[in-house]
This record gives structure tokens, C-alpha cells and sequence, in this order.
């Protein structure tokens, strides 16, 4: 069994004629690494002298932020980034992330808009991840903003999708509705809202973002031809594909069965990354 934490960003892209960045990042964790990695996390808030409460977030509420009450709080902030990813590989996390770029003139993916096409890519993703290691898993996402009822129609929204699987995955893999639960018990959904934010600001090209992203890549699930593009990391619409060069220093993207050389020259960045 295993069980893939989920969280979502928003963010503005800095690259030339992107846009906003809608994404999901995903943390797969094998059951029985659920509890360790949760135990080496709170281990190391005390090696950093950190309060447990205090989460460790990408994008930090301006209202009540501990890491930046003081210079000592705020150094504090990358090391403890850096060390929970470590932290993740050496439990075996494996990671997917979905970003969708607003700016790349596709309003709709079959019909979805951006924060629902993100969630199908996600779940085709993860569950192809699962039927390919012939396990089975469930899905749990960060609580959504808004009260009961407006999570509640969250939820309703997607019971189709895992009832009935969608055009490219089947229903097989994930054996419960999507779950939600809050971030702040579960250190899993932090690691899972930092991949998410790390890796969309990487593709964003933000240089917080695109420091981390070594760390983030050996975690990201490949391919069949051991490529991340478009597995372990999709990125949408085709057009903008060539970033899993400029971002991952990957060569080759996978289609159909077949390798397009990048950077591609019909897609956009093809002479550079965009800064």
C-alpha cells in the first residue's frame, strides 16, 4: 500500500510570456515509511530548535509567520528545506508534480480548466504509478480553503474521477475517495506543499525554486525509457515542454513512443530559458 500526500500552489511565472502557474506536487510515500519519516521531521525541528508548531511552508501566511520574526528564524528556513528533502529520499519518496502554465494560450485540457485539469493529470499519474508497481494507494490533499460545505462540494467534484477513472487510467489502483486532512498534523502534506512550491517556482524560474530542484529530482517518478518528462513532472500545455530541459537537463522528451531531441525548435525557449 501506499499513500500519496498532495498540495497544491499558485505562482507567478518570470519567464518570458508565461503566466500563472497553477500546480499539485505529490509526496508517494510506501506505508512502511510513513511513521519514520514523520519521527526523522519532528527530529529535526528539535536539532534546529524549532517550534512544532510552526510549519514548514513554501509560501508562509504574512500574518503569523515564525520563520520571519528574526534574522535567526529566517536562516533557519533553506538548511531545514534542504534537509527535509534529503530526509524524503532517504525514506524513498517518490514525486510527481503537475504544473499548468495559464500563459500557454490552452484555456482547457478535454474540457477542464486549470485547477481541475491539474488534479486529472495528477491522478492519471499517480495512479499509473501504483498499477505499474502493481500496488494499490490512496490519495490525500491539504484541506481545501473555505468551510465545510465548499470542501464538501471540493470532494463531490472528484468521486467520479475515482469512481469511474477517467479516459487514460482506470479505477483499479486507488481504493478510497480522495481524503483531506489538515497540514499542520501531517508532515507528509508539508513535504508535499514544499515539492509543490519548490518545483513550480523551478519551472516559474525563480532561483529559490531552481536551487532546490537537485534535490527534488532523483525523487521524481520516470518513464519507461527512465525520463522524468511528462511523469514525474508534466507540465502543460506541449508547447512549453521544452522547460524539462531548462529546468531538469533533460534531452530527450518522450511522445508517443517515440524521443523529440530538446530543446525542441517548435516549442517555446527552444533558444534559451526564458530569464
Amino acid at each position: 500500500m501506499r499513500v500519496a500526500y498532495v498540495d497544491d500552489t499558485k505562482q507567478r511565472g518570470r519567464r518570458r510570456d508565461m503566466g500563472q502557474l497553477v500546480a499539485l506536487g505529490a509526496a508517494i510515500f510506501d506505508e512502511e515509511q510513513i511513521q519514520p519519516f514523520a519521527q526523522a521531521f519532528r527530529a529535526l525541528y528539535d536539532e534546529f530548535d524549532v517550534p512544532h508548531g510552526v510549519e514548514l511552508k513554501w509560501s508562509n501566511p504574512q500574518g503569523r509567520n515564525w520563520w520571519a520574526e528574526s534574522d535567526a528564524n529566517r536562516a533557519k528556513q533553506t538548511p531545514m528545506r534542504e534537509r527535509v528533502l534529503e530526509l524524503a529520499q532517504q525514506h524513498d519518496v517518490r514525486v510527481i508534480v503537475v504544473v499548468w502554465d495559464e500563459g500557454g494560450g490552452v484555456a482547457t485540457a478535454g474540457g477542464d480548466g486549470p485547477e481541475d485539469g491539474v488534479i486529472k493529470f495528477m491522478f492519471e499519474r499517480i495512479s499509473a504509478q501504483l498499477e505499474n508497481a502493481r500496488q494499490r494507494g490512496l490519495i490525500v490533499f491539504d484541506k481545501p480553503g473555505g468551510d465545510h460545505r465548499d470542501e464538501d462540494n471540493w470532494l463531490t467534484g472528484r468521486a467520479d474521477m475515482v469512481r469511474l477513472g477517467t479516459e487514460y487510467v482506470k479505477p483499479n489502483a486507488i481504493v478510497t475517495q480522495i481524503l483531506t486532512a489538515p497540514s499542520h498534523l501531517h508532515p507528509h502534506l508539508q513535504l508535499a506543499d514544499l515539492i509543490a512550491g519548490s518545483v513550480t517556482a523551478a519551472v516559474a524560474g525563480n532561483r529559490y525554486g531552481l536551487a532546490l530542484a537537485p534535490l527534488v529530482k532523483p525523487m521524481m517518478c520516470i518513464n519507461f525509457w527512465s525520463y522524468i518528462g511528462g511523469t514525474g513532472l508534466k507540465i502543460y500545455p506541449d508547447r512549453v515542454n521544452n522547460l524539462h530541459h531548462w529546468v531538469l537537463g533533460e534531452d530527450t522528451f518522450m511522445r508517443r513512443g517515440s524521443g523529440v531531441t530538446l530543446p525542441y525548435a517548435s516549442w517555446r525557449y527552444s533558444d534559451d530559458d526564458g530569464l
